[in-house]
């Protein structure tokens, strides 16, 4: 125990020194905190992560565009560059660390009964810390959203974008797949060396899964299992930090403030009090407490992400009137911010050793062999997320489109504990109380733990994100309503059914990958693995899997669930638009950052077209 612990401390304290933290050198905050009044920009955008990095720095290509771009954090730690070590991010001081609501049917097994949230609070936002996969969505994604009165945003429309942002590193594939070549974004496949990566595959296969090529094949949309591509460069994580504002960052119109913390937009009420209000400005805090105000010319952007985005929004007065009132907010656009929150919900209860009838020593041994080649890997400039480079899409009911995505992630042995927060890495990960992690610890102590976690991608729920009290400092409340359908929770059901016949096959028996049976407090009164226990299961450690969106939902100004129109405008404000995940009328059905970043492409196009600057 004490040689693999070692191990895995050197390598991770190797790569803390040996990759450089990224570093926005030209912070205006210091400059705006020193008491710059009335200063005037032609756009402020707030919030540099996946949506608002891309944004500003697609608006500072206009010249004569003088741009501001507030971010709550700052810069992002060294060890968020080491894909790797993504998860060590998690519930850090660069993680807002949302918390919603207790929900009655649901989260028994988490944390004081409630959900975790991630959100990046840091330069790149999420695109900073998350496990950097690359999935579009498919046609049927987006042509929904065209379905649902968005003119303009059918798959057709945003594929261009999707290519624009990309350099795509690959080879030919099979599958002709539309990739871009010279975008900021590098694109990458990995290499996995993760020995069950050929045994988890070779069982898809048999249970009649075809092996994709390029898994954002959108027509037919991606059924089945294979590699997945990675916001990677040269072996270390490409974020929206990277790859979009870093290099505008010598831009002399481009000005970037950290840690100012937006806490409402200012609005000029028209002459006589009728009429349509205009947004002229935000109002922020300094890390010193101290408020301060901006003001803009053209437009105030939000890309502040599905929770602050609708904050924001409501304390300045745009949201659901009754629910402003009961908070004494004066009402400047009646409209229902913060309805609308969608997300997938996974299962990541499902767990394999990785035993092999073998002894303790040959475990220790054996895994953090695995470990230090994995690392070396990435020494090499090699690209890897070990097993998670995996993924499978199972059309679980013949609806012809996949309802579940599985994804595979290892835990080297004896090392859920090692954090550097002390927590059990399934409760950094997705928020498991303590009693519930030590169920996994005490299988970690065995042997490597491999999960297979069954995600739906195929929900109908909505929640909402809803104001706490009118103090803009105050976390608001998440509701999410997660699995209200009977039908998400019949397709987690089947989701978990096929891991449990991945489990049989005969390339993970002969591998020694064996599922095990994790007995939950709460579920004692039923046998595992029959319907009740997975029921109840679920009911237990269901949770997020990160990818929560639409709480400012884009639609036509006639249909009244609309809070932004299809040129992201909020309805009933000048000069005030969102720009971010929050926007998403429904959720696709693959993760979320890329099509995050396209928003913000396309959002970034209508508004030089907006003003004649569109090339």
């Amino acid at each position: 125990m004490f040689v693999y612990l070692t191990v895995i401390t050197t390598l991770y304290l190797s790569w803390s020194n040996g990759v450089s933290s990224l570093t926005f050198q030209r912070d205006y905050g210091p400059t705006l905190f020193a008491g710059a009044s009335n200063v005037t920009f032609d756009f402020v955008v707030v919030g540099a992560g996946s949506a608002g990095a891309t944004l500003a720095a697609r608006l500072s290509e206009v010249s004569e565009w003088n741009v501001l771009l507030l971010e709550a954090g700052g810069d992002p730690p060294e060890y968020t560059e080491v894909p790797l070590r993504y998860g060590e991010a998690l519930t850090s001081d660069v993680d807002w660390t949302f918390i919603t609501e207790p929900e009655p049917r649901l989260f028994a097994g988490l944390e004081r009964g409630r959900c975790l949230i991630s959100r990046g609070l840091m330069l790149g936002g999420s695109s900073s810390m998350n496990a950097m996969m690359y999935l579009r969505g498919t046609r049927r994604d987006f042509d929904e959203w065209e379905r649902l009165g968005n003119a303009g945003w059918g798959f057709d429309d945003v594929l261009p974008y999707f290519v624009k942002s990309e350099n795509f590193t690959g080879g030919r594939r099979r599958d002709a797949v539309p990739h871009g070549r010279g975008g900021p974004l590098t694109v990458s496949p990995l290499v996995s060396i993760d020995p069950a990566y050929s045994s988890i595959a070779d069982g898809n296969r048999l249970l009649r899964l075809a092996e994709l090529d390029d898994t954002n094949r959108f027509a037919p949309p991606a059924i089945g299992y294979g590699p997945m591509d990675f916001t990677v460069r040269d072996g270390l994580r490409c974020s929206t930090l990277k790859a979009f504002l870093l290099p505008a960052g010598e831009r002399p119109n481009l000005f970037v403030a950290k840690n100012a913390r937006v806490t409402r937009v200012l609005m000029q009420s028209p002459d006589g009090g009728n009429g349509t209000s205009r947004a002229v400005g935000v109002e922020y805090v300094a890390p010193s407490g101290r408020a301060g105000r901006v003001y803009v010319t053209r437009e105030v952007i939000l890309s502040a992400g599905v929770i602050m985005s609708p904050q924001i929004l409501m304390v300045s007065g745009v949201g659901p009137a009754r629910h402003l009132r009961q908070h004494g907010i004066r009402v400047v656009s009646d409209l229902p911010v913060g309805y609308n929150y969608q997300d997938h919900v996974s299962f990541a209860g499902l767990v394999f050793s990785d035993r092999k009838n073998r002894s303790r020593a040959d475990v220790a041994r054996e895994s953090a062999d695995l470990v230090r080649a994995t690392f070396d890997l990435v020494s090499r400039g090699v690209g890897t997320l070990g097993l998670t480079n995996l993924v499978s899409f199972v059309d679980t009911a013949d609806k012809g489109r996949a309802d579940v995505q599985v994804v595979y992630l290892r835990f080297p042995y004896n090392s859920t504990r090692n954090t550097p927060n002390g927590r059990n890495k399934l409760s950094n990960l997705f928020g498991y109380s303590d009693r519930v992690a030590t169920l996994f610890d005490d299988l970690n102590m065995l042997s490597d733990s491999i999960h297979a976690i069954p995600i739906n991608v195929d929900g109908r729920s909505t929640g909402r994100v809803a104001l706490r009290s009118a103090d803009p400092l105050d976390r608001p409340k998440i509701h999410t309503n997660y699995l209200s359908h009977g039908d998400e929770i019949r397709t987690l059901l089947r989701g978990i059914d096929f891991v449990v016949q991945l489990s049989k096959t005969k390339p993970m028996v002969d591998a020694g990958l064996e599922l095990e049976p994790v007995a939950y407090p709460d579920c004692a009164a039923h046998a595992w693995g029959t319907r009740d226990y997975w029921l109840c299961a679920i009911r237990n450690v269901a949770t997020s899997f990160y990818h929560p969106v639409g709480t400012c939902r884009m639609g036509p100004t006639c249909d009244r669930r609309s809070v932004v129109d299809t040129a992201l405008n909020v309805i009933g404000v000048r000069g005030l638009r969102v720009i971010d995940s929050s926007i998403m009328p429904k959720v696709v059905s693959v993760n979320t950052n890329a099509a995050t970043i396209m928003i913000a492409e396309k959002g970034s196009d209508i508004i030089k077209r907006c003003y004649g600057k569109l090339a």
